[in-house]
């Protein structure tokens, strides 16, 4: 996939909350625009990508037959609930953040195994939390809530555990810890 597609794709999706909130009668082009987007990744895609491509394309038809609806909303509960089926698959074997690990550190000792294992079960947890909280924002009626929680705090929320745990490793990996 070329590079303008994916910060296309990543740039409408991160203001895609925000965008439904104000659109208001535009809204069936801003699910317009992402299910072009997705579907031109899953053209320049193959594999898991393609499937998933394929499955948010659809998603984002099926929102421009019910003209946006409350169909719209349910984009970052659904994204969340990837991630958390991903993450969690990935347990019954080699955990996903341990095959990251992996590549910085090849010869990853059993502590830093157990403790990229548990890494990834919190990030489960989270996209749990995130979905739960994403989806119950979208079902009260004023959608201010949702579009500020699900286009910026769920995003600070990532960034704050994802910076939180390297801070946290460093500081228990120097002093042995882990």
């Amino acid at each position: 996939m070329t590079t303008k597609l994916k910060i296309a794709l990543s740039v409408v999706s991160v203001i895609y909350p925000f965008a439904l909130f104000f659109a208001g009668d535009f809204t069936f082009w801003v699910v317009w625009v992402l299910a072009v987007l997705w579907i031109a990744r899953g053209v320049c895609s193959s594999g898991f990508e393609r499937k998933l491509s394929t499955l948010a394309a659809i998603f984002f038809i099926v929102c421009m037959i019910f003209r946006g609806g409350f169909l719209a909303y349910l984009y970052p509960v659904l994204v969340s609930l990837a991630f958390l089926v991903f993450f969690a698959f990935s347990l019954k074997n080699e955990a996903v953040i341990t095959k990251i690990a992996k590549l910085k550190e090849p010869n990853l000792d059993e502590k830093g195994v157990i403790y990229t294992r548990n890494l990834t079960k919190i990030w489960c947890a989270f996209f749990v939390f995130n979905a739960a909280l994403s989806l119950s924002l979208a079902l009260i009626e004023d959608k201010l809530y949702w579009s500020v929680y699900s286009g910026a705090v769920s995003y600070a929320l990532m960034g704050a555990l994802f910076f939180g745990e390297i801070l946290f490793r460093k500081r228990f990996i120097k002093n042995n810890e882990l």
